[in-house]
């Protein structure tokens, strides 16, 4: 797998603003950093792919680019863990597939994220 991309959307919580939601989304974004990525950076305008739910706007996606499926991996790990410990959501878009994250056990977070890897392998 060569460079690849995936977006993130931070899902707001029922009384969620705005500025709320970016604040979030910022934390994550710091967290998403620490992993091996070659970047994580705010979608503008410009860039929601029509598919995308409301969210205001953009407030709250996220473009991440890794490497590796190893790097995929770390990401979503990141995005579970982060789950876990806020009680938020998440939805990943990746190659037209969106998986909607939140906070499991680790037992089945490995069986969602093996389940879903599978389906992007290459020849699958």
């Amino acid at each position: 797998m060569g460079v690849e991309g995936l977006t993130v959307w931070v899902r707001p919580a029922g009384d969620d603003d705005l500025e709320e939601v970016a604040e979030l989304t910022g934390r994550l974004r710091a967290e998403l950093l620490e992993v091996d990525v070659d970047s994580v950076d705010p979608v503008t305008g410009g860039s929601v792919p029509e598919s995308a739910k409301g969210l205001g706007g953009v407030a709250g996606a996220l473009a991440v680019r890794f490497g590796t499926v190893e790097g995929l991996r770390a990401v979503l790990g990141v995005l579970f863990g982060w789950c876990s410990r806020t009680g938020r959501s998440v939805e990943v878009s990746f190659g037209g597939d969106v998986l909607k994250l939140t906070g499991v056990s680790a037992r089945q977070q490995e069986q969602i994220v093996d389940a879903w890897l599978a389906r992007h392998a290459p020849g699958a």
